[in-house]
């Protein structure tokens, strides 16, 4: 028997995280059913799944699977091309046909930038502050990465320990940064002062990463200064609580302020001087320091009101959040439901597959009305006996649809035709031709158009047909089960010019 194998293409490519697909068509050139199994080589096993790994082939039949390519996204990916080879292997001789093809990794970035301290302080004892960076690369391919600080105010002066760096994949590397305020008052409050580091790819400038760090300037101050501010500011905190202040409801919103039954929206306020809020009706109080929007979800149109109040008043203000009847979901299908191959042998598994639409949810029974994913592409399954399965679409209203699928199982039989031929093929009329046959394991055997019994080991008959003719040989086991091989024997016929009398 011959097992030969070729793909869909010759290149996949494939980015890190995703998946491809290879399509292998398998072709059974022997004569007689051969099981299967497909295997791929030369790339990590954890990156390949193969829905059906092995299946059953019948003789001249060409069967076509998919193998899925998924490597993760992970440094591991290394990005290039690699050799790969589908190997479809035989179950019953250790046959193989082989085909290969190339799978490409495709580059991708991703780069990271973390800094130490987060913060630090710069005085006139210690002016240049160091930070550490610590740039990593979690891509599938070197980088180099280009090395940027800079802060909004132009306030800090930078020195890197150095600007570019190279990056192997999965690599961490740890460059020196040192800060140092332009200006530092010996007479001066405290100031702080917000700086951004930045890594970026100088193969792809569109990646990069940042971190933000502070640095702290500090001057001298006297305790006299010191003292008098905060008397200051005592007294201005005195002021600001004491003083009468209004409430004020700057917004009060709704959004989005028009839903459909069951969904939600959020009311958001923001509001001034107030000591609490209150939402009705039934959404509750709440404190307008901690809280500025709250989930609803209202079943009917809605009027809300925000009730803000202080010790010296209140305000109200309404939002309307309009409730439309939501539409009702579209009736399950299923378009599809077949098994491949609806006949098997016992011990055989068979595959389930459907497609449908609008349906939320499976159910397959058997085995045990287990639920099912819709978007599955279908289920394998070893039934013991001739089995009637039944696939239960249902959508998000609870509304179902169902179809079924009889699997016949049949137990295969211990005779095997070793061989049956015919001496010559092609014969005249007139002409006779030989049958051959060789059995295994039967204890009867027949031959139609005719024939009879025959010897249920081996033997030959000669037959004179008078047209072309196929000729079934059927062998039975001890069980009585039968097994059938087929040949055709073609007949021409000859047309002679007639004689004119003459020798």
């Amino acid at each position: 028997m011959a097992i030969r194998v070729r793909l869909g293409q010759d290149e996949v490519q494939v980015e890190p995280g995703g998946s491809a697909q290879i399509v292998a068509l398998v072709r059974n050139e022997g004569d007689a059913p051969d099981q299967v199994a497909l295997e791929v080589e030369g790339i990590d096993a954890e990156w390949c799944a193969i829905p059906i790994p092995s299946f059953v082939v019948a003789p001249g039949e060409e069967v076509q699977e998919r193998i899925l390519i998924r490597p993760p996204r992970s440094t591991e990916s290394r990005a290039g091309t690699y050799p790969i080879l589908v190997r479809a292997r035989s179950l019953e001789n250790g046959g193989t046909g082989v085909a290969q093809a190339s799978l490409t990794i495709r580059p991708y970035s991703m780069l990271t930038l973390e800094i130490a301290p987060k913060r630090a302080v710069a005085s006139p004892w210690r002016k240049r502050v160091p930070y550490e960076l610590m740039i990593s690369n979690f891509g599938n391919a070197e980088q180099t990465v280009q090395l940027h600080a800079s802060d909004p105010e132009d306030e800090l002066v930078f020195e890197l320990e150095r600007e570019r760096t190279l990056l192997a994949p999965g690599e961490t590397q740890s460059v020196l940064l040192h800060a140092q305020p332009r200006r530092l008052p010996l007479l001066a409050n405290p100031a702080l002062f917000s700086f951004t580091a930045t890594a970026r790819s100088v193969e792809d400038p569109l990646r990069s990463t940042s971190v933000q760090a502070q640095l702290e300037r500090r001057g001298l101050i006297s305790p006299l200064v010191l003292g008098f501010l905060l008397t200051l500011g005592l007294l201005f905190a005195l002021w600001a609580y004491t003083r009468p202040l209004p409430v004020e409801i700057a917004e009060f919103t709704a959004h989005p302020a028009q839903i459909t039954a069951g969904a939600t929206t959020t009311l958001s306020w923001v509001v001034r001087n107030a000591d609490k809020v209150l939402i009705e009706p039934g959404v509750g109080e709440f404190d307008p320091n901690k809280t500025r929007s709250v989930p609803v979800q209202p079943q009917t149109t809605t009027t809300y009101r925000l009730i803000a109040r202080n010790r010296y008043g209140e305000q109200m203000r309404e939002v309307v959040v309009i409730v439309q009847n939501a539409p009702e979901p579209p009736p399950p299908v299923i378009s599809k439901f077949y098994a491949e191959p609806p006949q098997i042998k016992r011990g055989e598994s068979v595959l389930l597959r459907w497609e449908v639409q609008n349906a939320t949810e499976l159910i397959l029974t058997p085995p045990g009305g287990i639920k099912l994913d819709p978007a599955m592409p279908g289920y394998e399954h070893r039934p013991s006996r001739t089995t009637e399965y039944e696939l239960i679409a249902r959508n998000a209203a609870g509304k179902s649809v169902s179809k079924k699928v009889r699997v016949e199982v049949i137990d295969p039989s211990q005779a095997q035709i070793l061989s049956f031929t015919a001496q010559p093929e092609n014969i005249v009329v007139g002409e006779s031709v030989i049958l051959r046959w060789e059995l295994f394991n039967a204890v009867r055997a027949e031959i139609d158009q005719g024939i009879g019994r025959i010897d249920p080991k081996q033997g030959e008959v000669t037959a004179t047909p008078t047209a072309t003719t196929t000729y079934t040989l059927t062998a039975y086991d001890s069980e009585g089960r039968p097994v059938q091989a087929k040949l055709t024997v073609r007949v021409e016929t000859t047309s002679e010019p007639p004689s004119d009398g003459m020798p």
